[in-house]
């Protein structure tokens, strides 16, 4: 397994976006705002990213993904600096607006330029998907760990240190296209087509099926998994949890992603096999639900989050894998496709969890939520597979 400069960027803004999410929540919920009105600061965000990366994101198949990535590192260096004048909820939604409007842009892009330039080179398409998760999920540990505490103790450090690094970052990635425009250079490995004749109108439409599939799996995970993580610093306070350490907690959610990410790179015995990805979905899901009715105990702030990472990390891992071995060449196109659902989940799910808890006056009320999920997961995956047999057949 071979990794680049572009999967430390991934890595370093991972960290960094997880450390701003820490922030915001955390510190919304410092200020007493309620469960609702969280959810509605992370809905609005995450339709900025969504608009983003279904505006901005696939015209990097035409631009290319360099200089633009470039170009938005500086700008969004600007950007960061409004979070010193936190003040009031409203500054929250305007460090949090210019954010995801980065990021709706950023992920497409980087995963559009990993999978057409390693494709290139040769590159086994569950080797991208691996590289990239495995880049993206260990930032996200980094800055769920740290944002938190940093947010109460040090704030203006995520601000003014996230600047400096997205101006080196931008410098670094300006220098990486003078030297080799577009190209990803490397020794990736053998290349291993999984789904029939990469040529063939038929793999073709196979894959494209399996991906749809997977896609509600991952929408579905991801209202779940997000809907809980975003609200957790407000149900650990009211639990009695010091806000520091709301991140310690929080943190297993992105441990556990990083494991899937680990344990499904080595894996193949679920590729072009829509059942069991359909039936994996549901069960992570129903385990995650599961865990809100469990007793009370340290034990089980680490249990929900870890067990909401496996949840979402599962159908993710298929998700991203049919979106980055794509038939067509409109890498960035899926990439935005990608994490539009990402970002619509992220958006809807706390919003729907905040306002089931004000409602239910408690944060258990989650865990049936989410097991209305799996069952939504199952059978909608199911659905699809059939009427891509039924497609076939025909």
């Amino acid at each position: 397994m071979m990794f680049g400069l572009f999967h430390l960027v991934v890595f370093l803004l991972s960290a960094l976006l997880w450390m701003l999410q820490a922030a915001w929540n955390t510190q919304a919920a410092a200020w007493g705002m309620a469960p609702l009105s969280i959810g509605l600061l992370n809905f609005v965000s995450y339709l900025i990213y969504v608009i983003s990366a279904l505006a901005l994101a696939p015209k990097s198949d035409r631009w290319g993904s360099k200089r633009p990535m470039a170009a938005g590192l500086s700008l969004f260096a600007v950007a960061l600096v409004t979070g010193l004048f936190w003040s009031s909820p409203a500054w929250l939604f305007l460090t949090a607006g210019l954010a995801t409007f980065f990021y709706g842009f950023f992920f497409p892009c980087a995963e559009g330029l990993f999978s057409r330039m390693e494709a290139r080179e040769g590159a086994d398409p569950a080797g991208t998907t691996a590289r990239f998760s495995l880049s993206y999920s260990a930032g996200n540990i980094f800055g769920m760990i740290s944002g938190p505490a940093l947010v109460i103790g040090h704030p203006s450090f995520i601000f003014l240190g996230g600047a400096g690094l997205c101006l080196a970052l931008s410098a670094a990635v300006a220098l990486h296209f003078k030297r080799h425009g577009e190209k990803l250079p490397g020794s990736y490995g053998r290349a291993h087509e999984i789904i029939g004749d990469p040529g063939g109108e038929a793999a073709a439409h196979t894959a494209r099926r399996l991906r749809g599939a997977a896609r509600v799996g991952l929408l579905l995970a991801t209202l779940a998994f997000f809907g809980m993580m975003f609200l957790y610093p407000k149900i650990m306070l009211t639990e009695g949890v010091e806000a520091k350490s709301v991140g310690l907690y929080a943190a297993w959610g992105n441990l556990a992603v990083f494991a899937v990410f680990l344990v499904m790179a080595r894996t193949r015995f679920w590729i072009g096999r829509p059942a069991v990805t359909s039936s994996l979905s549901a069960l992570a899901l129903a385990a995650f639900s599961a865990a809100f009715i469990l007793p009370s105990s340290r034990l089980l702030f680490a249990l929900i989050p870890a067990l909401g990472g496996i949840a979402y990390a599962v159908p993710y891992t298929f998700a991203i894998y049919y979106g980055l071995h794509t038939p067509d060449a409109d890498n960035a196109k899926q990439g935005a496709i990608h994490e539009t659902l990402i970002g619509l989940g992220i958006g809807t799910g706390p919003l729907a969890a905040g306002a089931l808890m004000g409602a239910a006056g408690s944060w258990r009320v989650l865990g049936l939520l989410i097991a209305v999920l799996a069952v939504l997961s199952f059978v909608l995956q199911i659905a699809m597979a059939k009427t891509r047999h039924a497609e076939a057949r025909g």
